[in-house]
This record gives C-alpha cells, structure tokens and sequence, in this order.
C-alpha cells in the first residue's frame, strides 16, 4: 500500500512539473513572438537593418487554415498569409499574389477573402518571390431549406380526383442557391385523400385534404395537398380589393358565386371559405349558395399589415378561388426606422450605400409585405421593391440631385390616406466632384487708377461638371503687370476664391490668366489702368509752330498734364493767367494724350515774362517764361515797323 501510494504521489509530482513546464514554454513562446513582432517593427533593435521592400528578404510563407470548407455558394472565407525572413521575423510590406486551381469552384481576393463558386475541392495559393504554399478549400453545399412545389412552379397544390402531378423538391442552401444531386425522401400524411410515391409523383384519391412532406439531407418542407371533386366553377362577385385597418372587420361582405359547366347557378352547393394562417377570420366558415348560386361572408382581417388572402372552395370545383384584401397597418402598432440615417454621393449620382426602411410593429417583430412610398425631396427616387420583404425592410435608388449640400427622400409605409403613420425621411449629403470649370464670379473688366488697388477684390468660382461649386481647389494666378496680393489661392467650402489686384504704373489694359488644378482651360480676366491724378503741368511750344515776325510777340504753346508716373491724364481743367499779354483761351481740358494748346499773345513789356497753368482741383502749377527783347530789339522791331509803313 505504501508503494502504491508513493507511486500516486511521485505520477500527481510529474503531473505539476509538466504543467509547469508547459505553461513556461507557451509563455516563453509567447515573449519570443511578442520580441519578434517588436523586432520585425522596428521597436527595438537597430530598425534601419531589418525594415523590408515589398518581398525583398523572404525566406517562409505559410498559410492559414491549411484547409476551410464553404457550406454555400457564395460564401467567402478568409485565409492569411505569414511572411518572414530568416530569422522567423514578420516581414512589413509583404506583397503576396493569391490564386485557386479551379476558378469555377472559388476565387480569392487580394485580402486572402476566398469566395465560393461552385461545390468541389480546390488549391489555394499563396506566393511570395519564389516562395509558394498552398491550402485547400473545400465548398459543400448544406442543405438549409426545402422548396416543394410542382413542376411547374405552382406552390398551392390542388389536384382533382384521379389526377397525377409531379412534383419536385429543390435543397437549398443558406444563401439561396439550389443544391443539385439530392434526391428528396417524400411522405404524405393521408393516403386515402392522395397517393404519393417515391420520386414525387402525386395522384388524387378522394376529396379532401392533408399535408406532404419533402425531406433531403434531414431538412423537411410540407406542402398543403387538396384533392377535389371535379366541377365547373366559382368567381368572385362582390368584395374585392378592399382594405381597412389590420384586425379590423372589411366594410363589405365577401360574395362568391358557383356555376354549373353550362354556366348556369349551382344551387345548394356548400362553399366553404378558409383565411391563411394569422390572417384573420371569417364568419361563416360553410355556407350553401342560394337559387343563385351566391354564398356570403364577412372577413375580419388579420392583426398584421399587409396583403392578406381568403380562399373560397365549392364542391365539385377542382380549385379554390383566392381573394385578396390589403391590411393597412395601424400607427400605434407601426415602427419605422432608416437602417442608414446619413449617406452621401457625388451630387447627380445614384447613392451606392443602402437606402432602406426597416418596419416592425410595437414589439420589434418585423412586418413584412407592408406597401412603402418613395417621395424624393431632392433628386429622384425608385424603390426597389413596392413593399417590405420578408425582413421588414424596403430599399430604394436615390439618385441626388445636382446642387451639393444635404438633400433629402422620405418613405412613406402604408397606401391608404389617415393612417397617422409619420414618414420617414434619409438625409444625403451630395458632395461636389472633381473640377470641371471656373467662372469669374465678380470682378472683371475694372477700372483704376495706374499704380492704385483695384475697387473689388476679383472673385472667381469653381464648378463640377454638374455646375456645383468645389471646394478645396487650388488655383494659380498670373498677371501681365501689376500685382496681386496673392498668385496661390485655394477655394472655400462654397467653391469660391478671391484676390487684390493693384495696377501697374502704365496705364492701359492689363490682363490675368487663372489656372485650376485638373482645369485645362484658362481664365482669362482683364482691368484698365487710367491715369492716376495730375501730378505734372509742362509747356513746350506747339508743334509746326513756324518762326515769323509775329513769334517774338505771339506764342503758341502746348500744355502737357500727367500724373506721377508720367501718364498723359486727358480731361483735366487747366486755368492760364499772364501777367503781361494776354493767353488764349484762359480755360482748357486736356485731349485723350493730356494737350491743351493755348496761344499767348506777349505783353509789350521787356524783360521776362511768365505764362502760369493751374489744374482745377489740385494744387499743380506749371510755368512758361520767356524773354522778350532790349531796346535794341525793340528799335529794331519798331524800325522794322517803320519800314513797313
């Protein structure tokens, strides 16, 4: 006893110290790759002697999982790719090139995501440099749901007595796609209303009703079989289309009426009238039709929205007629909510991102089948589907309008009027594309003064191809003279741009070509430089002015007015005043090239004497002096004078 229980103690001991033992290597491998992964990012270590080039430096790749399995078409798993260099570091920057041996079975994205394609086994690859490892994907479609139906497509399954139908059963996976190759297991409740056999085929027995069943890879379906009497025919007469609140009795009975196979009244016939499951009740179940072959019933709908059906069956009629009536929903019990509340787009795009509705009642239940409107506020708007699917949700396409900012769509749930049901409105925010345009906003074809700051700032704008404005958009100024208070302009939220232009000292016409990045066309802007204020008042005898006798008493002069930079300033007032002689005329405006030509008859005074301008307005004054002769001059000219007489 005491062996053994040393024994038991020594195995409890080797027990301990393996766990110990384990624990220390899991935790000691856990630091190594912590100090690889801090190693190969340069954390620690000298960073500059183990950062990588894209695949520059592999030595390993390997691939996980080394195999998955996609259980439906359509579904992606994700495998990752582990590069690493010689010293087992994790190499930043690996590029791997991703493939499948056989495309029609799964593809592979860049990320590694493998979609499946079709049911198979196939290779998926993973290569860096010269490095290559491969795993395996397997896609085997899982039976998820059974469809039943006939061949033909129809769900409801009515046959008459003595009638075959062949019927199929489809598997189907969780993404919808049909599963080929499986052979479905049929069973019928009652065999003395039908007879059903191995592969499918129905046959009607006996008037009445019972229900079959598909089953493929364990999961079942069941369809409703009814077996009739042959017989002529039942139409609806009275109480179509109508709607009224779910739960809610409709306004008008129900009326159907049954014919022979003349077309004559089937009297005495027993109609009986079934509702689906959840989908109110009728009152009276069974009834006989009258001399006229009518049968009467109130429907009491059910308490969820949406399309709602009662069937109308008569004896010896091989169908039952199926009528509808809309169940409005009722506001108390009606939630409706966006699944996306903001999106935005490109302003005259079709918004990419999900625009839906989700409808569910008070409780959070979803109410499928439920009608919806679209009403664009801005833009236009076409709903995909005219009511909510069977996840309560209804979708639409949003194309925006062409004006950026927040637009607007609302879903209206429910067709009739005073349901009390609020819409629901989606904002958008419908952003500017890429430049397309630029427009001189304010600002052209200025006047100033030479030398002198243009009046308006020159403002310009951006636009899309649509004509609405761009923000952000850089631009490039460049003018022939003068200066801007700024060459490099960018533009604001609302897309415009705006600078100074000061004129050169020349006056004349200048011009400024603005660039947008993305923009091949230039703007081209001008301004007029006008001669800045008189500044200058200058004479100089007039030109051709031919020398005569009467030059010494008689001048005619050219007056010259500019500003300061010497530009001719045309229409200034100019005064002349002498104080011997006389000056005509004592008032002129200067010409387009800023002359006033006077003529100024001298004074008989020898000596000096002064012809004075002054420009109206200014304080500029320009002189003229002249010498006139000494006696000997003047003898001369009286000698002359003398002669002459």
């Amino acid at each position: 006893m005491d062996h053994t229980a040393n024994a038991a103690k020594k195995s409890m001991w080797f027990r301990h110290v393996g766990k110990v033992v384990t624990l220390a290597a899991s935790s000691g491998a856990a630091l190594v790759s912590i100090f690889t992964a801090l190693y190969s990012y340069g954390v620690i270590g000298h960073s500059e002697s183990h950062q990588s080039i894209g695949n520059l430096g592999a030595a390993w790749v390997g691939l996980r999982p080394a195999i998955d399995t996609a259980y439906a078409i359509d579904d992606t798993v994700h495998y990752a790719a582990t590069v690493t260099d010689n010293n087992g570091s994790v190499l930043v920057g690996a590029r791997p090139t991703w493939t499948t041996g056989d495309s029609s079975i799964a593809t592979v994205l860049a990320d590694g995501s493998v979609i499946a394609h079709g049911p198979g086994r196939t290779i998926v690859s993973v290569v860096v440099g010269k490095l290559v490892t491969h795993s395996t994907i397997v896609v085997r479609q899982r039976v998820t749901s059974v469809e039943v139906g006939r061949a033909t497509g129809d769900s409801l399954i009515v046959l008459p007595e003595g009638a075959e139908l062949q019927l199929k059963a489809r598997a189907i996976d969780a993404r919808g796609h049909a599963i080929n190759g499986l052979d479905a297991i049929w069973h019928i409740d009652d065999n003395a209303v039908a007879a059903l056999d191995s592969t499918g085929v129905l046959t009607g027995k006996n008037a009445g009703k019972t229900l079959l069943t598909a089953k493929i890879d364990g999961v079942s379906a069941r369809s409703a079989v009814s077996v009739v009497t042959p017989a002529a025919a039942i139409a609806l007469v009275a109480g179509s289309s109508q709607r009224a609140p779910a739960g809610k009795a409709l306004a008008q009975p129900v009326v159907v009426r049954a014919t022979n196979k003349k077309g004559g009244p089937a009297a005495a016939k027993r109609v009986t009238f079934r509702v689906v499951d959840g989908q109110g009740s009728v009152d009276p179940a069974s009834v006989v039709t009258d001399a006229d072959g009518r049968a009467r019933a109130n429907w009491t709908l059910g308490a969820d929205p949406g399309r709602q059906t009662l069937f109308a069956s008569v004896e010896n009629v091989d169908s039952a007629l199926a009528i509808e009536a809309e169940a409005d929903p009722v506001a108390a019990n009606t939630r409706v909510v966006a699944l996306v509340d903001h999106l935005s787009a490109h302003a005259g795009d079709v918004v990419a991102d999900t625009v839906a509705i989700r409808v569910t009642d008070s409780t959070g239940r979803v109410l499928p089948d439920v009608p919806v409107r679209w009403v664009a506020v801005d833009g236009s708007v076409v709903g995909t589907n005219a009511r909510t699917d069977s996840l309560g949700i209804a979708g639409a396409r949003w194309t925006l309008g062409k004006k950026t900012g927040e637009q607007h769509v609302r879903a209206q749930v429910g067709n009739g009027s005073g349901l009390g049901i609020s819409p629901v409105t989606i904002t958008a925010t419908a952003l500017a594309g890429p430049p397309a345009n630029i427009v001189a906003s304010s600002g052209d074809n200025q006047r100033g003064a030479a030398g002198a700051e243009l009046p308006k700032p020159l403002v310009v704008k951006v636009v899309d191809e649509n004509g609405s404005p761009v923000g952000g958009a850089s631009l490039t100024l460049a003018a022939s003279g003068g200066a801007l208070s700024d060459t490099a302009l960018t533009t604001d939220s609302v897309g415009y741009a705006s600078t100074r232009w000061t004129m050169g000292r020349s006056a004349g016409e200048y011009s400024l070509a603005v660039h947008v990045d993305g923009v091949k066309k230039l703007l081209k802007m001008v301004a007029h430089a006008t001669p800045a204020a008189p500044a200058n008042l200058a004479f100089d005898d007039a030109p051709g002015e031919a020398h005569s006798r009467d030059s010494a008493k008689r001048k005619r002069l050219l007056a010259l007015v500019t500003d300061v930079y010497g530009n001719p300033v045309p229409d200034a007032r100019v005064f002349f005043s002498v104080k011997s002689g006389t000056v005509t005329p004592a008032r002129a405006v200067s010409d387009a090239k800023g002359h006033a030509v006077v003529t100024w008859k001298l004074g008989s005074k020898l000596g000096e004497q002064t012809l004075t301008g002054t420009v109206r307005g200014t304080d500029v004054i320009g002189e003229y002096v002249t010498q006139v002769g000494g006696r000997e001059s003047l003898a001369k000219t009286v000698s002359l004078k003398s002669a002459e007489r």
